[in-house]
């Protein structure tokens, strides 16, 4: 069976099992039916069927579970782990049908640098490996070499980051990828690891920065224009977001969050649209940042 012929039953069983569990009769069905449609071979067995749900799993990290009871298969969808491989999941198919050449589906033009990295650095997390690369800073010429143990990878608007145990400095440290300029995986030594869980590490933080030491979790309340609030309803700036006031005059929402200097950026990227409540300090600090962009416009 060909690499074609695997990868497109891979999609059917999945986009099948989205919508509702099916029994190993209704699945072999189905393939049966789409082979004869599509004129490729895409028939096995329910013992073959095993092996696809382990390489379905380590592919593309979704889960086929099964129901003994009522004979049936079902994706899990209830987390947000199982919903994140799904849309992974998605993006892969995408990306597969826009390589054929068409203009009639438009990627984004910018591309992530940093991202030839991402296999070394899953490697070093999942066997306790550190980290030696040189790394350039945006508001500096001279490369450094720094050696970090790294502890979790995070995506923030399609930029990746490592963040690690800075083995010199003995601090928590925070790279992007697109700054590293070479990067090799070594045996990690004896070192005094800090302690982090990476579940909770950025729990209330906005994207990629973490607080200051002395900084607080503070509760803060935006109210947004009907209009700008239909967006974030349907992308929630921070997952503790809660709706507070939803009407046709405007979408009120309380966040649990640190105030961080990406936060307030993302506040202003929508200028009038929304106004601070809460806390005070975020209002008079988005007051100086208008005041000071109004004298630079000057």
């Amino acid at each position: 069976m060909s690499v074609r012929e695997t990868i497109l039953r891979h999609k059917i069983v999945i986009n099948k099992l989205r919508h509702r569990p099916l029994s190993w009769s209704e699945i072999d069905r189905i393939l049966q039916e789409q082979s004869a449609l599509l004129e490729y071979n895409l028939t096995l067995s329910q013992r073959q069927f095993q092996r696809d749900i382990a390489d379905i799993s380590a592919l593309y990290g979704i889960s086929i579970e099964s129901n003994r009871s009522k004979k049936q298969y079902f994706i899990q969808q209830d987390t947000e782990e199982a919903e994140r491989a799904l849309d992974a999941f998605d993006v892969f198919n995408l990306m597969r049908l826009g390589n054929n050449g068409s203009k009639q589906i438009i990627f984004e033009q910018r591309k992530p640098r940093g991202t030839e990295y991402l296999g070394d650095i899953v490697h070093a997390l999942h066997n306790g490996r550190a980290l030696y690369f040189d790394y350039s800073k945006y508001y500096e010429t001279e490369v450094e070499h720094r050696r970090l143990y790294p502890i979790l990878l995070k995506e923030v608007r399609n930029r990746w980051y490592v963040i690690g145990q800075d083995l010199d400095k003995d601090s928590l440290r925070i790279f992007p990828l697109d700054r590293i300029l070479s990067l090799e995986v070594v045996k990690a030594g004896k070192f005094q690891a800090i302690k982090v869980d990476p579940e909770t590490l950025f729990e209330h933080s906005f994207g990629i920065i973490l607080p200051r030491e002395d900084q607080h979790i503070e509760e803060v309340i935006l109210s947004y224009s009907a209009f700008q609030g239909k967006y974030i309803k349907s992308l929630p700036l921070h997952h503790t977001q809660e709706i507070v006031v939803d009407n046709e005059e405007e979408l009120r929402v309380k966040l649990t969050i640190y105030i961080t200097h990406d936060f307030v950026m993302e506040l202003l990227s929508v200028g009038a649209e929304v106004k601070v409540i809460a806390p005070e300090s975020l209002a008079d600090r988005m007051k100086e940042e208008y005041r000071k962009s109004l004298q630079h416009q000057s």
